[in-house]
């Protein structure tokens, strides 16, 4: 099970906001944090800028946010131009086909530049279009740390043109004045992850536990049973510590789709709760030893797990 802390989240918002304006990216459910806790944080700072990864994020958006400025990041079907009005969401320009389009319908929308990233955004060519006035911003993401040259060249680029400028990635926060479009960075230790020990096995010397006998035992030994495995986010070999009764303990084996094995001793109980990350276990331990990203672990936990 999971549980979400909010005040971190709000702590988190509000250290980028003494140093930026925000976008505030809030795909896939806000990360699966939910879309109504990041709106009503949006409103407790008069934040009204998102950023959502289409049409259909963009109208969930809009039902709860009917005077946001909302950003569709990704590409837009021709199709659901009527939905983009309707819904009043604006558009990223993302090549010199949206350009024609956008400017034929007279559609404002952001400019997107590729600094390298090769996902979306014109790599050449958005001289030709950056003062139109259909344009009413421009910005990049970032996809690595070194990426310095890459937001002085943004910068300079809407010094020149005079244009609002916002940079994507976490990785960007510190390094500039601008406005920032951050996701990750916003849902940073605010979520903990705990199962429950639901079994106690006892294993003599040379018993194996779990698919394919990966743990034997060197010795009489007790394992715990809990009830989180591969569907709740552990990776199928998470050999990582976790935390019962005041005592860190190591999981075992390969885990099951829904449970793992953890070496344990006589002061586990079944019913005890097992922390994998949370007050004593760090996020960044647990995406190590997980042999995740953050962002999946975010949106693989949020989805596959019922709140606390």
């Amino acid at each position: 099970m999971r549980s979400i802390n909010e005040e971190v989240i709000e702590s988190n918002l509000k250290q980028i906001l003494l140093t930026n304006d925000l976008i505030l990216v809030v795909k896939d459910n806000a990360y699966g944090f939910g879309l109504p806790l990041m709106v009503k944080l949006a409103r407790k700072y008069n934040l009204n800028r998102y950023a959502v990864k289409n049409i259909a994020e963009g109208y969930d958006l809009r039902c709860l946010a009917p005077e946001a400025e909302i950003l569709i990041l990704g590409k837009i079907n021709k199709a659901d131009f009527p939905l983009l009005i309707k819904y009043n969401l604006t558009p990223t320009l993302n090549d010199y086909d949206d350009y024609l389009f956008f400017k034929e319908n007279k559609i404002s929308c952001h400019l997107a530049i590729d600094t390298g990233m090769n996902r979306f955004g014109m790599k050449s060519g958005f001289l030709a279009l950056i003062n139109d006035k259909i344009v009413k911003a421009i910005y990049t993401h970032l996809y690595a740390e070194n990426n310095l040259d890459k937001i002085r060249f943004m910068e300079e680029l809407a010094r020149k043109y005079d244009k609002r400028l916002h940079i994507g990635g976490s990785i960007a926060y510190g390094k500039t004045l601008f406005d920032l479009r951050v996701g990750k960075m916003l849902y940073e230790n605010a979520l903990s992850f705990y199962g429950q020990i639901v079994n106690i096995k006892e294993l003599k010397k040379d018993e194996t536990v779990g698919y394919d006998g990966l743990f034997k035992a060197t010795k009489d030994c007790l394992i715990g049973v809990c009830d989180i495995g591969y569907a709740n986010g552990l990776d199928n070999l998470f050999n990582g510590r976790v935390w019962i009764n005041d005592k860190y303990f190591y999981c075992v084996g390969k885990c099951c789709m829904d449970h793992s094995f953890i070496l344990v001793d006589d002061s586990v109980k079944i019913g005890n709760r097992v922390e994998f990350f949370g007050d004593k276990i760090s996020e960044d331990e647990f995406v190590i030893a997980n042999k995740t990203t953050k962002y999946r672990l975010f949106l693989t936990i949020n989805q596959q797990n019922t709140l606390k």
